[in-house]
């Protein structure tokens, strides 16, 4: 799920990993940006059945089959085992099973990830369950999986406006995680008080303005890109924010230049096109001090026009 200032995916193709853990972060990040997977690592021995584990879980699809496990035997076996049960068991039998798993290899926690974040977005996991999963992955290796895992916990905590659950994750994550949680708190902060202010340019016009979301004429707001393809469509009430692809607009000054002008003029030509209009933020700077991190974002206010909730990245809904 991306971040708002989204980095570029490498302009080279990289030399084929030949170290396990390279290459393990270099699929993971591949999977989380949307990139082309990379190139097959030269590994051999127990490195390569690893790895052929992580590629598994990284194409398993939880509606169709079980990943397929390499290995013949040993504790490897066992581990992979416990994951397939575990993701056919009945409902009422998954915390327990969570509970005993072993997470020794990053394959089993990918497909752990994949398939409970399935369930989520289905609906199938009442919170308990979800925060279950949610710590268990927590826990696990490798890191870039639990970052993944505390996004999670992070973005419900905000939906569900659990500072309980905040807390509990601020203990768990450690201080490593103190910057991101810092961004959950701001908006922590913001519920229930007025809207804050942003500078936006009117689609397809182009005109300038700053403005609190309470001023956009709407009580919710949906902030993502716009994607390729047919513009999504905007239950009544709902006001688009379209974030800039670079982000890198400097948010003190009031006209556009350079690459914002030229991505405001693209965005403008096609909502023209449509017949539809939209807001136009050039820069991320001021969405990642209020802490606005992850798409898509659901913005909802009150009949005050404050912030009644806030819904982002893995706990907002899929369309506005």
């Amino acid at each position: 799920m991306p971040l708002l200032s989204q980095p570029s995916p490498p302009a080279l193709v990289a030399p084929a990993p030949s170290d396990y853990a390279e290459a393990e972060t270099a699929l993971l990040e591949a999977l989380d940006w949307g990139w082309t997977q990379p190139a097959a690592p030269n590994l051999k021995g127990p490195a390569a059945l690893d790895y052929r584990w992580l590629l598994a879980a990284a194409s398993f699809n939880p509606d169709h089959g079980l990943p397929a496990s390499p290995y013949a035997g040993g504790a490897e076996a066992r581990e992979a085992q416990a994951l397939r049960s575990l993701l056919q068991a009945r409902p009422e039998h998954v915390p327990s099973r969570l509970k005993t798993l072993t997470q020794r290899q990053g394959g089993t926690s990918l497909a752990l990830w994949r398939w409970g974040q399935r369930r989520v977005r289905d609906g199938a996991f009442p919170p308990p369950l979800r925060r279950a999963w949610e710590d268990r992955l927590l826990a696990a290796r490798p890191g870039v999986l639990r970052g993944f895992a505390l996004r999670h916990a992070l973005c419900w905590a905000l939906a569900e406006q659990d500072e309980a659950r905040l807390a509990a994750i601020r203990v768990q994550a450690g201080q490593d995680a103190a910057e991101t949680i810092q961004g959950f708190q701001r908006l922590f902060g913001l519920l229930g008080g007025p809207s804050p202010d942003l500078r936006l340019w009117s689609l397809p016009e182009l005109d300038y303005r700053d403005a609190r979301l309470d001023q956009l004429g709407a009580s919710r707001i949906w902030i993502h890109p716009a994607e390729a393809g047919p513009l999504p469509a905007l239950p009544p009430g709902t006001v688009w924010i379209i974030p800039s692809p670079s982000g890198n607009h400097d948010d003190r000054e009031a006209s556009l230049t350079g690459t914002a002008l030229a991505e405001g003029q693209t965005l403008a030509d096609r909502l023209r096109a449509a017949g539809r209009s939209a807001h136009f933020a050039p820069s991320s700077r001021a969405f990642e001090h209020l802490g606005l991190a992850w798409f898509p974002i659901l913005i909802e206010l009150d009949d005050r026009g404050h912030l009644r909730s806030v819904r982002m990245g893995d706990a907002a809904p899929r369309q506005p």
